[in-house]
Order: structure tokens, then C-alpha cells, then sequence
């Protein structure tokens, strides 16, 4: 005879999935590094034990078969050459500097304090372009999976003006607006960034067809922007940022945009509450890695408010991403 009642694990048990899901994600960003699932796509020897193997398979990654493994729709995801491709981020975010710096969590949390400035004696952004360009590499795949995943959310759930000059601040790849561009074929845009990227722009750029439309400007953010935009966009920006400095972001932009245009902010909105763990975890990201932020709806107004700028409208989106639409208001 079955009990019909099932009773909730016990404490100790959620606390020891919790450690094991420290190995789970070790598994998986290996699995990544090494390029397991390009490997396994080729029928080459993906160069790992069969013990590894197992524990990928027991993640979801790998399907048992005739005595050998086949990449199931997860493990394909972790593909280099796919669309979406989330190789990058896996391997960036789980590994290298990431994973030293959130080994000093125990300090950060004392603190308050960026863990990885103290673990690596520079900010990330220097560590990426000076000291390790090939884990910045790597990161800027990872942000490039990402961006794919996001960028149709974004056309889906917002509607752009038909013509216009867009500016996409830290646009990296210029994957974002070349998509805006694409759906909107009487606009032009601008991407904004650092010099190293522009490579990697001007080749989206022309691959996406709107090189014509949509020139790539070198510069830093913290000095100013373009001006004369009608539509300035910012992702995944402003959190990595506390808010004095995100406010200086902020102010450039503000002295660079007519009183007409709007500014579009791709962010993470954290809920109120004990139970938004997504943001929560993010947030802790944030402060480990770069000394950055996530915010809630209301302290996104209040930033927002305090640098010449209204919030008119929050737009939820599928994912861990929101849009936040603000007005000039002085």
C-alpha cells in the first residue's frame, strides 16, 4: 500500500542539493570550456573520461547510446558554431576570473565591496582588455549568446519608431540595434563603444545588411555620448555599475538627447520580495564581480529621477530581462 501523502524534504536534503548544484555547474562550464559538445557534433574523440561523460549525461546534456553518447537539445545548446550559442557564456561566467573572484564571495559579503578588484588587483574591464584578452574574448561571446537570446524579446514587446537615429550605448557587436535596424528600414542607428570592438561591429553590421544605415563611433561612456539621437538604448549596462557611477552614465546621455527622445533600457527588474532569486543571485553577481547592481522597479525610478530622467513604463518580458522606457523631464 502507497502513502498518498508525500512529506517535503527535509531540510539537510535541499541543503545538500544546493552544495551539489556547486557541482553541476562545474560540470557543466567544463563541459563547455573543453568544447565537449563541438567535439561530439564532429564524431571526434571529445577528449574527457568516460566518467565525465556519465555525470554530463546525468545533467541532461548527453544521451546514453550503442556504447556512446549523443548530444541532446541542451548539450547542443552549448555548441559553439549554433545560433544562440551559449558556449561563451557558460565558459566565461563559470570559470576563469569569475570563478576566483566569487571565491572571495566571504569578503565581498563583509563588505560590500568588489571581490574581484581585490582578487586580481585591477576591474574586470581592465583584467579583460590589458591582462587576459583572451578570457575577454571569451566574454564577449558570452555577452553575445546572451544578446541573442534577448534581442527578439526586445522587437516583440516594444514598438520603435518607423524612422529615426538610434543610439545603442555600449553596443558592443551592434547585434541589438542591427536587428532594430532590420524591422525598421527607414531608421539609422549609431553603435556606441570602446575601439577594441569596433571589429566585431562593423562585421555584424555588414553581415546584417545595414552598414549603410548604421555607422560604429568609438568612445567611453563616462565621457559623453552621441548627440541628437531619438532613441538611445542601453543592455545589460547600467548593473554593472553602482549608482554614482551609473548616474554619470546617466548625465551624459541626458546633456546628449533632445527633450523628444526616449532612452530604452534592457534590465533585469528585481521583484520585491524573498522569493526573487533570479535577480537576488544576480545581484550578489554584481557586487562580486564589478561592484555593479541589480535594481527594483522603485529604485530604478529613483535612479532614473535623480538624473533629469522620468520612468514612463516598465515592459516585462519572457526571460530575466525587463524594458524600461524613460523620458527627459528637465
Amino acid at each position: 500500500m502507497t502513502n498518498e501523502f508525500t512529506s517535503a524534504p527535509p531540510p539537510q536534503a535541499l541543503i545538500m542539493d544546493t552544495v551539489f548544484g556547486f557541482f553541476r555547474a562545474r560540470t557543466l562550464q567544463v563541459f563547455a570550456e573543453l568544447g565537449v559538445a563541438d567535439a561530439i557534433a564532429a564524431g571526434r574523440d571529445p577528449g574527457v573520461t568516460d566518467r565525465f561523460l556519465r555525470a554530463a549525461a546525468a545533467l541532461g546534456l548527453l544521451r546514453s547510446m550503442d556504447g556512446g553518447y549523443q548530444l541532446t537539445p541542451l548539450g547542443e545548446a552549448l555548441r559553439g558554431d549554433v545560433p544562440g550559442s551559449m558556449r561563451g557564456f557558460v565558459a566565461a561566467v563559470l570559470g576563469g576570473g569569475h570563478y576566483r573572484g566569487w571565491g572571495s564571495l566571504a569578503e565581498a559579503a563583509r563588505t560590500g565591496e568588489c571581490a574581484f578588484d581585490k582578487v586580481h588587483g585591477e576591474d574586470i574591464w581592465s583584467y579583460f582588455t590589458k591582462t587576459n584578452p583572451a578570457e575577454g574574448h571569451m566574454f564577449n561571446q558570452a555577452m553575445a549568446g546572451s544578446s541573442a537570446m534577448i534581442v527578439q524579446s526586445v522587437l516583440a514587446n516594444y514598438v520603435f519608431p518607423e524612422r529615426g537615429l538610434f543610439v545603442d550605448v555600449a553596443g558592443g557587436n551592434g547585434m541589438m540595434l542591427s536587428a532594430i535596424l532590420q524591422a525598421r528600414p527607414q531608421a539609422r542607428g549609431i553603435v556606441m563603444d570602446l575601439p577594441f570592438t569596433a571589429p566585431a561591429a562593423a562585421a555584424t553590421l555588414a553581415a546584417q545588411g545595414v552598414a549603410d544605415r548604421c555607422e560604429f563611433v568609438a568612445g567611453d561612456f563616462f565621457q559623453g555620448v552621441p548627440a541628437g539621437g531619438d532613441l538611445y538604448a542601453m543592455k545589460w549596462i547600467l548593473h554593472d555599475w553602482n549608482d554614482e557611477r551609473a548616474g554619470v552614465i546617466l548625465r551624459g546621455v541626458h546633456r546628449a538627447m533632445p527633450a523628444p527622445a526616449k532612452l530604452l533600457l534592457v534590465e533585469a527588474v528585481v521583484p520585491e520580495g524573498d522569493d526573487a532569486q533570479f535577480g537576488r543571485m544576480m545581484d550578489l553577481n554584481m557586487m562580486v564581480m564589478c561592484g555593479g547592481k541589480e535594481r527594483t522597479e522603485s529604485e530604478w525610478r529613483q535612479l532614473l529621477n535623480a538624473h533629469g530622467f522620468a520612468l514612463s513604463r516598465v515592459v516585462p518580458m519572457p526571460g530575466p530581462v525587463s524594458l524600461l522606457e524613460a523620458v527627459k523631464q528637465q
